[in-house]
């Protein structure tokens, strides 16, 4: 793990996902957190099933707690300036953590219609 920083584990093969990190990566202008593909990087998921690796992308926090899917959006929040009292109001009120878990249900079930794909002329 980067000492000191939280890592954002996301399946490079989704388009989606890459474009979430990119985006992440982009704002993350105090670079708190590092993006890493999940393949490359599954010494850190030691507790996730390796069937369900990459069903989600999962966050490491700086204190080694691995969480996944919607359940890791406080945990990404927490890591931008003014991110913590954020954070602490999405995880406080199931209202408001339902928001990114339905955003992040609807993404992960729809992630290939979702995705543009262009195909090369022959």
């Amino acid at each position: 793990m980067v000492e000191g920083r939280y890592v954002l584990l996301f399946d490079e093969d989704c388009s989606i996902c890459s474009a979430a990190s990119r985006l992440i990566h982009a704002v993350d202008i105090r670079r708190r957190i590092h993006v890493r593909p999940i393949l490359a990087s599954r010494d850190l998921l030691r507790g996730v099933p390796e069937e369900r690796i990459l069903d989600a992308f999962h966050v490491v926090s700086p204190d080694g707690r691995v969480t996944t899917g919607g359940d890791a959006v406080p945990v990404l929040v927490e890591a931008f300036p003014m991110g913590a009292g954020a954070a602490r109001l999405l995880q406080e009120s199931a209202a408001l953590l339902a928001l990114p878990h339905r955003a992040y249900s609807f993404a992960a079930r729809f992630r290939d219609a979702l995705t543009c794909r262009v195909r090369a002329a022959p």
